[in-house]
């Protein structure tokens, strides 16, 4: 190769690795463009407000949807003055739910409640929450969830009074395993921006890893670690029996992923 066509060579890489620079800023200025769901739920939701003032001094911007519970429950107010939305809807948006999520490829629901968790599950698209919601799952939108407000074991609702039977927690949680089957990404409400921002990079991972359940990460010569807010069963049966697996410090085991772990020796540590 002579030295004229290394340069020109040199030159073409060079021009190729900008343009795909420019690409990736301008994905992830339009993924930065974000739909906000607010359902009835107030468990962290000052923490998941200061999650969300992060993003937006982060460069995101909002289109806010609060249900008519949500907006009798939560400071309207505050979160107006902390997301400085472009939009801001009580009960009904100023659109069609479908046609709003094809707008948004990003999707955050700070504060879900049992209710709308128990009906995107169900696949009842009944109210304009779960309608966004279900209609991002479809779409395979980055739909972030915190669950502090639907989760059967925050430390929250025993301290306001809740003694659930197990068999209902376990339904709960179910419900939260299969919201994450679906494709949403569980984490807590103080931890939601960082939920968003590791959602966003997935995009641009390769192809299929968005998709795909958390994987296990090795650690160490025995260790595994899982990522997520919610470690289920499914994610357990696929880490090598009389394992340790480490899992984030507020992360919630379901009964299934317990009960896995009993019958084939794994350790389960939370992370400190």
């Amino acid at each position: 190769m002579t030295t004229e066509q290394l340069d020109s060579l040199v030159r073409e890489t060079l021009l190729v690795e900008v343009l795909a620079q420019r690409v990736v800023e301008k994905l992830m200025a339009r993924m930065k463009q974000a739909l906000v769901v607010y359902t009835g739920s107030n468990i962290s939701a000052a923490e998941g407000l200061e999650a969300m003032g992060r993003l937006r001094a982060d460069g995101f911007t909002f289109r806010v949807l609060l249900s008519q519970s949500a907006a009798r429950l939560l400071d309207v107010e505050a979160i107006r003055s902390v997301l400085e939305p472009e939009e801001l809807w009580i009960g009904t948006p100023g659109d069609t739910p479908e046609a709003l999520t094809k707008q948004y490829d990003t999707i955050i629901v700070p504060a879900a409640t049992v209710r709308t968790v128990s009906h995107v599950v169900s696949c009842m698209a009944d109210t304009p929450a779960a309608a966004v919601i279900l209609d991002g799952l479809m779409r395979g939108k980055n739909v972030i969830v915190a669950t502090d407000g639907c989760c059967p074991d925050h430390a929250e609702r025993a301290r306001r009074g809740f003694r659930m039977a197990e068999p209902l927690k376990q339904t709960l949680r179910n419900h939260l395993e299969a919201l994450r089957d679906y494709g949403a990404r569980l984490t807590s409400a103080p931890r939601l921006d960082e939920a968003v921002k590791r959602a966003l990079a997935s995009s641009f991972s390769p192809a299929g890893e968005k998709s795909r359940p958390a994987a296990a990460k090795p650690a160490g010569p025995a260790d595994l670690r899982l990522s997520g807010h919610v470690i289920s069963g499914r994610q357990l049966a696929a880490c090598p029996s009389n394992c340790t697996v480490w899992v984030e410090r507020d992360a919630l085991i379901t009964q299934l992923a317990a009960d896995e772990a009993r019958r084939r020796g794994i350790v389960l540590r939370k992370e400190t």
